[in-house]
């Protein structure tokens, strides 16, 4: 399971050793469609940019630019990459007797991208951003949509 942060930040908060960010625009589809709210994750194949990773959630095109560090673009290098999608079901609901209103009690988490692509050691999904890329857009498919129980 990936848990991602995304925190903003000013150009004070820029770490000084961070590397030139090239822009970097993924579109994610499930079964030819856009995927929505899908965790895409670039995970360093080289040691020299491990502490680099850029991340992002698609939006409802399926689309997302990719961030290191709460900056727009990813450094060069090449990366694996990593794609999950989280939903929460099966809500179960309860009144709440302060309010009147119904709330959420329970809920169970489920995983809706097929495994494979939500772990660096399995994924097909790989780029390389070399700096000379004037047009660093890139499409990953991950195949028919599937819910698997997150314990």
């Amino acid at each position: 399971m990936i848990t991602l942060i995304v925190v903003g930040c000013s150009s004070s908060d820029k770490p000084a050793d961070l590397p030139k960010l090239y822009s970097c625009v993924v579109m994610v589809t499930q079964d030819g469609s856009p995927l929505p709210e899908a965790t895409v994750e670039f995970i360093p194949v080289n040691s020299d940019n491990a502490k680099y990773r850029a991340a992002s959630v698609t939006g409802n095109d399926g689309k997302v630019s990719m961030k290191t560090y709460g900056f727009t673009g990813a450094p060069v290098g090449k990366y694996k990459i990593i794609i999950s999608k989280i939903i929460n079901d099966d809500l179960e609901y309860a009144e709440n007797p302060s309010t009147g209103q119904k709330e959420i009690v329970n809920f169970k988490k489920y995983q809706t991208v097929e495994l494979k692509y939500s772990s660096e050691k399995t994924t097909p999904h790989e780029i390389e951003i070399t700096g000379n890329n004037k047009n660093n857009q890139y499409v990953f498919d991950v195949g028919k949509a599937i819910k698997i129980l997150i314990p």
